[in-house]
């Protein structure tokens, strides 16, 4: 660490960019050295570094409000739209038409891991599909492909009184395609909390299925909505438990809404800043350019002597 520390020092770089936070493998020790005049950490972990010597962390104004800056070491910057972009899947899958028009019943679907549908989500999805009582929850993750765990899932959800028969359960499917393809049997999709959904949440959108999330209170439960608020849909961002059970029942009974969302919803998220390169581009490089100017202000604060 000192020595790659040194390398980049004597390399002269100015911005010093951490992707990895505090998941494996990562190189923290290095920013620790300080070997850049600015160092700002981004996109791979969503939250603190804890690092005196990490000057910013990279947000939007929705991912990070105002309020919660003092859960951070790193002095916020926040892009003007969002702080991530994505590029549209490269599979040649159509957006259908709104399952439950053919099945008669809605589906809500959930395809992230495992780990983030903890008790307390497993009890407030038991809500939604009582508010709901014809509806199935559709849940797809590599975990699922095991037997044990979906007999555990099935034994969690039975807690609540949800029958077996209102689960569709399933593990990775083969091929990214085939993957895509699966969100044809979903209508709406339940994020998870307080750990929602990123990339997860984005193919839901392009697939025409808008997702229901929470309102967190830290940078990573703030996920959901900066997507929804940058796909236009804040109205699909729940204040509680409360209000996500009875968002997900009004939403559920509102089929011709739900059929004319998803028709347009590709669209829609093309259409948005989150698949806009170019745009974001932009505002990253401003930011970029915004650190480096308040570092040389700081050396050369106006009226110092030269």
């Amino acid at each position: 660490d000192e020595a790659l520390a040194s390398q980049i020092r004597a390399d002269g770089i100015d911005i010093l960019i951490d992707l990895a936070g505090h998941t494996g493998k990562n190189r923290l020790p290095v920013f620790a050295w300080k070997p850049a005049p600015v160092q700002a950490s981004w996109l791979g972990y969503l939250g603190t570094t804890g690092l005196d010597a990490m000057d910013y962390i990279l947000a939007d104004a929705w991912a990070l409000p105002a309020g919660e800056a003092a859960q951070f070491t790193e002095t916020p910057w926040r892009l003007p739209e969002t702080y991530i972009c994505f590029s549209p899947p490269d599979v040649p899958v159509e957006v259908e038409p709104l399952p439950a028009l053919d099945k008669g019943y809605l589906t809500f679907g959930c395809f992230n891991n495992l780990n983030k549908i903890t008790d307390p989500v497993v009890a407030c999805w038991a809500r939604v599909l009582q508010a709901v009582p014809d509806a199935r929850l559709y849940l797809k993750t590599k975990s699922l492909g095991v037997s044990e765990m979906r007999e555990q899932m099935v034994a969690n959800f039975a807690r609540f009184g949800i029958a077996a028969e209102r689960l569709i359960l399933e593990g990775q499917f083969a091929s990214h395609e085939e993957h895509f393809r699966a969100y044809h049997q979903v209508d709406i999709a339940l994020d998870p909390f307080p750990y929602p959904g990123i990339t997860t949440t984005v193919e839901g959108l392009w697939m025409g299925v808008p997702a229901l999330a929470m309102r967190g209170d830290r940078f990573i439960s703030h996920q959901g909505e900066t997507l929804l608020h940058n796909v236009g849909l804040p109205e699909w961002i729940a204040s509680d438990e409360d209000d996500y059970v009875a968002k997900a029942a009004a939403l559920a009974r509102d089929i011709p809404a739900l059929a004319a969302l998803r028709a347009g919803l590709r669209e829609r998220l093309l259409a948005s800043p989150l698949c806009d390169a170019p745009r974001f581009a932009r505002n990253f490089e401003d930011a970029l350019r915004g650190m480096w100017q308040t570092w040389c202000e700081a050396q050369h604060p106006p009226g110092a002597a030269s």
